[in-house]
């Protein structure tokens, strides 16, 4: 949500108001030598000239004087900066982390929102997966027991079997506990860099209280899709948005949920005000549709137009055209807004602004160069990130360094620095291997081989609870397991729920 420090409104460059002067002094100059006792007061008596004044007609078109002088001034204040609302920086990210937390109890095969609540639930996500496309979105079934079905991944089609697959009968234990699935969200966002959002989609809360559910959040953000047939009950109370039959619910949710993450981006990053000049462009234009009527200013138009486009037809004469009315960095801004962004490598004069754009071009090399000459904290942390695409990692982790000693607190550089760290050093290691397997002797083939008489069978090796609760061993189990989305998550939660909880640890 925009506070009032955030819709204030000010001008970024008021200096530019100055120019307002010379342009007042002139207009009032040529306004009184129009009068006619600026044009005949020398010839004609004054007492004669007050008789001899013919006023105008009230049909005599528009003072061309008044256009120019209100075109003038709108380009001014246009150039001073008007701003009233915040940006944030380019390289933050543009779409919130989201966990969502299913409840897969038996109440949610109520039939009073069609064909299901878990039904209908299941739809929802998949058009608000299908709305957030691009953004990383995880996903926790609960119901007694509360499981992880997929860490946060932004390819949605991961997702959706196991979606699909969720049902009551899955789930160890029957219930709704929303504080552990809440709590689970919870820490598979802890590592964010920003708050992201868990999105709680149940009927209610069953016995939990409201209080305890926002505390399992922690830093968090916490939205309700709230699907029941009940029009009168709001869990969560003004955090919850209600199921309806058309789009609405998803693009409110959708709303809240990328408002609540760029204000936490804010927080986190830091804002800038952002330059609102471009909307006089409008009536400035309205203006200069008043010049095309029958007399001379149309003819310098086109006088305008043959000269600026005389010779032969070149490639450049469109850039040459609108380089006579906008300065390099404003046609580098339009072809970045319209995601051209290798030609706006080329326009943009600024540096950090060339850079930006050859990044969002995946033009690393180019980037670098450009990060390299801004000596500003924002250009050491984007040129970090740019060596850093370059797997320049010596280069990069140089370019946070540099940026950790002018600011020790900044948690972008101390946390990408320390992903790049990880990234040499498994590289190193992996030379290493390398270096070894090459020094090694050549394998040789056995001389014998004999079967010990005495083994029967095979030989018998015991899964544990944490064989399918580390890290990553849901992953593998789907690249080894050949079975069907439902039954490897029955199997998956079964264990999981008889895992022993150790004391102290997260759920």
């Amino acid at each position: 949500m925009l506070d009032a420090a955030t819709m204030s409104f000010h001008l970024l460059r008021p200096l530019w108001l100055i120019a307002l002067i010379p342009v007042a002094a002139v207009f009032a100059l040529l306004l009184w030598r129009q009068s006619a006792r600026a044009q005949w007061g020398g010839v004609i008596a004054p007492h004669l000239l007050d008789h001899l004044v013919v006023q105008p007609g009230r049909g005599r078109s528009v003072n061309p004087l008044y256009l120019v002088a209100a075109a003038m001034t709108i380009g001014i204040v246009a150039l001073s900066g008007p701003t009233w609302r915040r940006e944030l920086p380019p390289f933050v990210e543009d779409k919130a982390p989201l966990m969502i937390a299913l409840a897969v109890g038996s109440s949610m095969s109520a039939s009073d929102v069609a064909p299901s609540r878990l039904e209908r639930a299941k739809q929802k996500i998949a058009d608000l997966l299908a709305a957030r496309a691009g953004a990383r979105t995880g996903l926790v079934a609960y119901a007694g027991t509360a499981h992880l079905v997929m860490p946060l991944t932004d390819d949605r089609s991961v997702i959706a079997p196991f979606l699909a697959a969720l049902a009551p009968g899955l789930m160890p234990a029957d219930g709704k506990d929303v504080v552990g699935a809440v709590a689970l969200a919870a820490q598979s966002l802890a590592s964010e860099l920003v708050a992201g959002t868990i999105l709680v989609v149940a009927d209610d809360l069953g016995t939990a209280d409201a209080a305890a559910v926002r505390q399992a959040a922690g830093r968090s953000n916490l939205v309700m899709l709230a699907v029941t047939g009940d029009v009168t009950s709001a869990p969560l109370g003004s955090d919850a948005v209600k199921v309806s039959i058309d789009g609405s619910d998803i693009l409110r949710l959708e709303r809240r949920i990328e408002t609540r993450f760029q204000s936490a981006q804010g927080e986190a990053f830091g804002t800038r005000w952002q330059d609102e000049g471009f909307w006089l462009l409008f009536p400035l234009v309205l203006l200069t549709l008043v010049w095309f009527r029958r007399g001379t200013t149309v003819a310098w138009v086109v006088a305008l137009v043959i000269a600026t486009h005389a010779g032969p037809s070149r490639a450049d004469d469109t850039s040459r055209f609108t380089g006579l009315w906008l300065t390099p960095d404003q046609q580098g801004r339009l072809a970045f807004d319209r995601g051209d962004y290798r030609a706006a490598a080329t326009l943009f004069a600024d540096p950090m602004w060339r850079g930006i754009s050859a990044y969002r071009a995946y033009d690393f090399i180019v980037a670098a160069q450009e990060f390299a000459k801004v000596k500003t904290p924002e250009g050491a942390f984007a040129l970090g990130n740019a060596q850093a695409q370059n797997h320049a990692f010596e280069k990069a982790i140089a370019a946070y360094d540099d940026l950790l000693k002018v600011q020790p607190d900044n948690v972008a550089a101390k946390t990408n620095r320390a992903i790049v760290q990880a990234a040499l050093d498994a590289k190193e290691e992996k030379r290493r291997k390398q270096e070894q397997d090459d020094s090694a002797p050549p394998d040789q083939k056995a001389d014998e081989m004999r079967v010990d008489p005495k083994q029967k069978g095979g030989k018998m090796i015991k899964v544990t609870p944490q064989d399918v609760t580390t890290a990553g061993a849901a992953e593998a189990w789907m690249r080894q397991v050949q079975t069907s989305p439902a039954d490897f998550l029955k199997l998956k939660f079964a264990i999981q729920a008889s895992a022993p909880v150790q004391k102290g640890a997260s759920p």
